[in-house]
Formats: structure tokens, C-alpha cells, sequence
């Protein structure tokens, strides 16, 4: 099972890691583009600057399920200095389970957000409605919660079974 859960944490961790590149390579090509046509021929796309503001969300997001699959995300880490090994390790995983819930519940009411906005039909640029610019705010969420419980289930079983040689997913 943990070598099942550590694959498909890998798995989705490229996937994620191209799917930032290729929005990343097309925000800066389409901002390049959008240089070049103003510039050399007095003209432009006229959605551009608004699909790249919203590629911008985009990249935040699955910035942040990277950097959570890591555990470099932000964090206030006042007390763990303080606290030894073995209970620092304890008080991680109830830390990382409440915030599992919470981006659990976030992504739930993020999807109730985006419902509302599919029925107003709303178009964010061109012929793309806006509900599916934002459909990454409920995806991000619920991949964070998801990143979080993985997280979680390895640091148990790395807790459990210190013979295993599995690292603390930030340690790598």
C-alpha cells in the first residue's frame, strides 16, 4: 500500500510539475506575442493580458500543491524548535491532518463557488466561461487536502516502521 501511495505521489507530482511549465511557457510566449504585435504592428489579442492574469492563478495553485507535496509551503514554526524529535514528529502529523481538513472544506465550498458561477454563465476571455478558469480554486484545494493526507499516511508509516528508510517527504 505505501509503495502504491509513494508512486502515485510521484505520478502526480509530474504531472503537476509539466502542467506548471506548459501554462508557465504559454503565459510568457503569450505575453512575448502580445509585445511583439503591439510594437511592430500597432495591434494585440485582445485576451491576452486577462488569460495570462488568469494563468497566474493557475500557477499559484499547482505551485502550491508542489510546495506542500514538499512541505516548503508557508508555515509558522515557532514551537517545534523547542520540542524534540519523536514529539515533533507527532505534533506534524495532527498539524498536517488539521490542515488537510481545512483545505478539504475549502475545496468543498470553492466548488459550491464554482457551481455558481457555471450557471451564470459568465465568459472569462474568448469563448471561455469563467467557471472553468476557475475550476482550479476547488482542484487545488482538494489536491492540497490530498497531498496532505498522503503526507500523512507516509509520516505514520515512516513513524511506525523506522527501519523502512522512508524519508519525511520534506527531507528529500
Amino acid at each position: 500500500m505505501i509503495k502504491v501511495l509513494s508512486f502515485i505521489d510521484r505520478a502526480f507530482a509530474a504531472v503537476v510539475k509539466w502542467l506548471l511549465v506548459a501554462i508557465l511557457l504559454i503565459m510568457v510566449l503569450l505575453g512575448a506575442l502580445q509585445v511583439f504585435l503591439r510594437n511592430l504592428f500597432n495591434s494585440g489579442i485582445s485576451w491576452s493580458d486577462v488569460a495570462s492574469r488568469n494563468m497566474v492563478l493557475w500557477i499559484a495553485f499547482l505551485g502550491a500543491i508542489l510546495a506542500t507535496r514538499k512541505r516548503q509551503h508557508i508555515a509558522i514554526d515557532a514551537i517545534s524548535r523547542f520540542i524534540p524529535s519523536a514529539p515533533r514528529n507527532i505534533v506534524a502529523i495532527f498539524l498536517d491532518i488539521f490542515s488537510c481538513a481545512v483545505c478539504y472544506f475549502l475545496a468543498k465550498a470553492s466548488y459550491l463557488f464554482v457551481l455558481s458561477e457555471k450557471g451564470l454563465g459568465s465568459l472569462a476571455f474568448g469563448s471561455i466561461q469563467m467557471w472553468v478558469v476557475e475550476s482550479i480554486i476547488p482542484i487545488g484545494f482538494a489536491m492540497i487536502s490530498l497531498e496532505y493526507a498522503i503526507g500523512v499516511c507516509l509520516d505514520i508509516y515512516r513513524l511506525t516502521h523506522p527501519a523502512s528508510g522512508l524519508e519525511r517527504r520534506g527531507d528529500k
